[in-house]
């Protein structure tokens, strides 16, 4: 135990951070000032927030894990909790939208009711310094977009397991009432140990209202029908995109070929007989046998 040099807060010996000003530890135990406050960082590839920076008085930004279509997304440090965790980061628009603001939170109510170990848990969205942001667990490892990117497809065995894995978080958040409605390979995450966590249930509908968009929200690519056309979205239309990913993670290629709805419709409504098929790709993939 040690004094913080900075505010004289007792430092346990093994913390990374102080928890009375968040200053990073040092190896000889000194601890090292830097910005309270939320920092703009310059233009380019680095997000809004240079690391080190300290959010609601609270998470240390580490660094810059990605961006989407809710925003950036940060690796940082709870000082309450000490633990690592996930900061999403919402759109500036969403402070100006009290419906889609009241929808988020609704959503993430919902979600946190999921326990599983194939859901990423969201713990909670919440405000500070100006920003709304949501606080989630942080997996350290890949999503199967950038996975398969590398390594072309999964082996059957490998692929097998993960898509048991994903049907067991889909089933999870169904019990509950949460659907997905944007599941595709990117939401779909493999830590270090291999395991999956399907990420970011419930956020679609809420990112799509901010653009003004309704019931259609998700990525065309992995849609289902009815999706498409707008109408209402079930858990069935989150099996549907379930197969577009399984498509994707034993043979490589997108199920369906386009990046607009209008791209996409002709595959899904004018050609009901032409579907994908993975034996197509590949003879040797095993095919499902009734009974």
């Amino acid at each position: 135990m040690h004094r913080c040099p900075v505010c004289s807060y007792e430092i346990p010996g093994m913390a990374r951070f102080c928890g009375g000003c968040g200053s990073p530890v040092q190896g000889d135990g000194s601890a090292t000032t830097i910005p309270s406050t939320p920092t703009p960082t310059p233009s380019g590839n680095q997000g809004q927030f240079i690391p080190g920076a300290l959010i609601a008085r609270r998470y240390r930004i580490l660094d810059l894990l990605g961006r989407g279509g809710m925003g950036e997304v940060y690796r940082a440090y709870d000082l309450k909790l000490d633990q690592t965790v996930a900061l999403k980061f919402l759109p500036e628009d969403l402070r100006r939208n009290a419906g889609a603001l009241a929808r988020l939170h609704n959503e993430v109510r919902i979600a946190r009711q999921v326990s599983h170990p194939n859901v990423c848990r969201v713990y909670d969205i919440a405000e500070g310094d100006g920003l709304h942001f949501l606080t989630m667990e942080f997996i350290d490892g890949e999503d199967i977009t950038h996975l398969l990117r590398r390594i072309g497809r999964f082996p059957t065995d490998k692929g097998i397991e993960i898509a048991r894995k994903i049907c067991a978080a889909l089933a999870a958040a169904h019990s509950h009432g949460v659907l997905h409605r944007d599941l595709k390979p990117s939401n779909i995450m493999l830590n270090a140990a291999g395991q999956v966590r399907v990420t970011d249930f419930g956020l679609a509908v809420v990112a799509d209202q901010l653009r003004g968009i309704d019931a259609g929200s998700g990525t065309p690519a992995y849609m289902a029908p009815e999706q498409l056309e707008r109408r209402e979205v079930t858990r069935k239309s989150d099996i549907y995109s379930l197969g577009a990913v399984l498509y994707e993670i034993f043979t490589g290629h997108h199920a369906f070929e386009g990046t607009g709805r209008s791209d996409l419709k002709n595959p899904f409504f004018a050609r009901q007989g032409d579907r994908p098929r993975c034996r197509a790709r590949d003879p040797a993939l095993p095919c499902a046998r009734p009974g």
